[in-house]
C-alpha cells in the first residue's frame, strides 16, 4: 500500500505541473536570406552547370576562329564574376591563386603543395608475352591435355642438338 501511495506521488509531480518562476522572452522576429546576385547576363543553366557553359561557348562551331584560349579566358572570367568563390577549381581564371592541398607522397607522408599540381606520367609497364601449348598426358588408361606456359625470355628445356658445333 505505501508504494503505490509513493508511486502516485511520484507520478503526479511528472504530469507537467510545472512551476514557472519567470516569463519566457519574446522571441525574435526571423531574419530572411538576403543573397547578393549580381547581375549577370549568363542563362541559369550556366551558373547550374558552369562545365557545359564552358563547352557549349567554346565549341569550334561556336566560336568561330576565336582561339580557343582566348575564349575559355573570356567564359571563365564571366563565370568567376558571376559565381564568385563558388566557381570551381577547374574554371578558376589564370590569375587566380590555387588553394594548398596537402598530397600523398611516396614515403607515405602528406606534402603541401601550394599552386597548380603537377602532372606525374605513370609508370610504364609492359606486359609479358608467354607462349602457351597444349600437350597431351597420359594418365592410365586415358589421355588429358595440359597448358605448358613459358615466358620468352626463358629458354625452353626442349630437346636440342649440335649440328657442326652450333647449336
Amino acid at each position: 500500500m505505501l508504494t503505490a501511495l509513493a508511486l502516485s506521488l511520484v507520478l503526479q509531480q511528472a504530469a507537467g505541473s510545472a512551476v514557472v518562476w519567470a516569463t519566457p522572452a519574446p522571441e525574435p522576429e526571423p531574419v530572411e536570406a538576403v543573397e547578393v546576385v549580381a547581375e549577370t547576363t549568363l542563362p541559369d543553366w550556366a551558373v547550374a552547370d558552369p562545365f557545359g557553359w564552358e563547352r557549349s561557348q567554346c565549341n569550334p562551331m561556336i566560336r568561330g576562329e576565336t582561339p580557343l584560349e582566348t575564349c575559355q579566358a573570356r567564359v571563365r572570367s564571366e563565370l568567376f564574376a558571376a559565381l564568385g568563390d563558388r566557381l570551381p577549381a577547374g574554371l578558376r581564371p589564370p590569375g587566380e591563386p590555387v588553394p594548398c592541398l596537402a598530397t600523398p607522397g611516396e614515403d607515405g607522408g602528406y606534402a603541401v603543395q601550394c599552386g597548380a599540381p603537377e602532372r606525374q606520367a605513370a609508370a610504364v609497364v609492359t606486359p609479358r608475352i608467354q607462349d602457351c601449348r597444349s600437350r597431351p598426358t597420359r594418365h592410365g588408361g586415358s589421355v588429358s591435355f595440359t597448358t605448358d606456359c613459358r615466358t620468352d625470355d626463358q629458354r625452353s628445356e626442349g630437346l636440342s642438338f649440335r649440328l657442326f658445333g652450333k647449336d
